[in-house]
């Protein structure tokens, strides 16, 4: 669908307001008239708060598909392994409840992959019920009742599990994906002097293609030309290569054209993050710094480039297009050199980091 924003009007704009108001947010007196007004912006805004969201009150595609997956409910209809799978927040109900009663259905990114299929049937077979992967009224009927049984413990963090990632020292053997972010039609944030974000994304991405294959690891790119390639694809693709990591490469944007700085992500959803992220993202933090950079604590957001893939992934934002100090920086003809160099270096301090013995990595 197009992006929708302020002052828009149509059925996709009735489309988002009646979700929105299934789900419980006030339109105001604008109700479901098909304009986005004020009410209807305010709205969007508390909604992709609460959802971990960029909170700029528009419905882009990542807006969309949580609106859409906001809308399941656990018991609505059948779950079960499938192409393309189930994704909603009643596949995301299902992971909590067996994750905390222990059996792994991995991260909680409500998508019903083949490790909740796994800990579905290991639930069925250890309910008494007929393992066969489907959860209908059965299956929740019992996970409820264990559920009551196991009581006091929702919200909290369940740890990581590795699914038999070996941390290593070095990056040699491993699969890094890296994502230029846009592409194609696509162009993503544009500043002043010309700096395209698809440009920006592929030339940092390019370089560190070639400084981490000279590290031994095996490399793939999601793109590695200019077109467009979709969230998803993006995804398929890291999980066909058995990505260990996924590294997106974005550009910031503001209104004021003071703000400027570096910003890193990890994959944060209610109370679940990933561990791994959000350890990689503060290892590339404290490198962007050390190229002069202004940063942030890393920042764990609901992204679809962060939760779609089931590597560690993290998102990068090391500029902003809109500031004319960072626009004149990224345009340095050494400047994709020095930031994957950068970029290279905060992946190989978490690893060492990760296999310090305990009481030496304090």
């Amino acid at each position: 669908m197009r992006t929708l924003s302020l002052g828009d009007r149509g059925k996709e704009v009735i489309d988002v307001q009646q979700r929105l108001y299934a789900l419980g947010f006030d339109l105001g007196g604008e109700g479901l008239d098909g304009f986005l007004g004020r009410r209807t912006e305010a709205a969007l805004r508390a909604f992709q708060q609460r959802r971990g969201l960029i909170v700029d009150g528009a419905v882009e595609a990542n807006t969309w598909r949580e609106l859409v997956e906001a809308g399941y409910e656990i018991g609505e209809r059948l779950l079960y392994l499938r192409v393309p799978p189930f994704r909603g927040d009643d596949v995301l109900g299902l992971q909590v409840k067996l994750n905390l009663l222990g059996f792994n259905a991995g991260p909680e990114r409500g998508i019903f992959d083949q490790p909740v299929d796994t800990a579905v049937k290991e639930f069925q077979r250890n309910a008494g019920l007929q393992p066969d992967g489907v959860v209908g009224d059965a299956t929740l009927a019992m996970l409820e009742a264990v559920r009551k049984a196991e009581s006091g413990r929702e919200g909290k963090k369940i740890p990581e599990r590795d699914e038999g990632f070996v941390a290593a020292r070095s990056l040699s053997g491993l699969c890094v994906v890296v994502d230029p972010g846009h592409g194609g039609a696509d162009h993503g944030v544009v500043g002043a002097h010309g700096l395209m974000e698809k440009d920006y994304t592929l030339a940092v991405g390019l370089r560190l293609a070639q400084l981490l294959r000279a590290e031994g690891c095996r490399v793939r790119l999601t793109r590695e030309r200019d077109e467009r390639v979709g969230t998803y694809a993006r995804a398929e693709l890291a999980d066909a290569a058995r990505a260990d990591f996924f590294l997106s490469l974005h550009l910031a944007a503001h209104p004021s054209p003071e703000a400027h700085g570096a910003a890193c992500y990890y994959f944060e959803r209610n109370h679940y993050f990933s561990e791994h992220g959000r350890r990689i993202a503060d290892c590339l933090c404290s490198r962007l710094a050390a190229l002069g950079l202004l940063t942030v604590p890393p920042m764990g957001r609901n992204y679809a480039a962060l939760r779609e893939p089931r590597a560690i992934s993290v998102a990068v934002e090391p500029l902003f297009a809109s500031h004319p100090g960072d626009e004149e920086r990224a345009l340095r003809p050494d400047h994709s050199d020095s930031m994957a160099g950068a970029l290279l270096a905060g992946l190989t301090d978490y690893l060492v980091r990760s296999t310090l013995p305990q009481d030496a990595s304090r």
